[in-house]
């Protein structure tokens, strides 16, 4: 009986040995940041300096995992467990706003300053649809002078991603984002 103990017992350990060696390591987390855009560089005529606070975002834009959704079921949004931006959104996109207009407005960084932009992150999110995603991000974006709101709009824009990498996708939201870089940079233009 004995014998028969430990012949069972040795089949068991190997059973669990072979059965801990199958499993498969886990994925590696993958982060994404945004590059800086080009945007048209004739700098903006706002009388004095320009602050820039910190956007916000609310629920899911809020988190670093990137957000997706499939282009048949859009009302459900999902996240990605393994590919992650490198910074929290509202802090990833300011600042890819302020390396990407700093030559466009004279910045004064978060200090006091006559002009103040807030921002809000509305969308910020990876379309899945066939062979290639789409980039779709909105922003509410405003600008106050002198304590009074001279513009506030929400902008949006959508940029298809040259193929179906994350790659590919974090350079299209640099573009969806220079799109609305620049409509902004008209609209304040215009905004007197």
């Amino acid at each position: 009986m004995n014998r028969l103990t430990a012949i069972l017992s040795t089949f068991v350990m190997l059973v669990l040995m072979t059965a801990c060696g199958s499993v498969p390591p886990a994925p590696t987390d993958r982060f994404y940041r945004l590059q800086p855009v080009q945007v048209p560089s004739a700098p903006v005529a706002l009388s004095g300096a320009v602050a820039v606070h910190a956007f916000s975002a609310d629920s899911l834009y809020a988190e670093r995992p990137i957000i997706y959704s499939e282009e048949a079921s859009q009302r459900q949004l999902r996240q990605y467990h393994y590919h992650l931006w490198l910074y929290p959104p509202a802090q990833l996109v300011r600042e890819n706003f302020l390396a990407s207009l700093g030559g466009a407005l004279n910045l004064a960084g978060d200090g006091q300053a006559p002009n103040v932009i807030d921002g809000r992150i509305v969308n910020l999110e990876r379309v899945l649809s066939g062979r290639n995603s789409t980039a779709v991000v909105a922003l509410e974006l405003s600008l106050k002078t002198g304590g009074r709101t001279r513009l506030q709009k929400t902008y949006r824009a959508e940029q298809r991603a040259s193929d179906d990498t994350l790659g590919a996708f974090a350079v299209a939201m640099e573009q969806a984002l220079g799109k609305i870089y620049s409509e902004f940079l008209a609209d304040v233009a215009q905004s007197r």
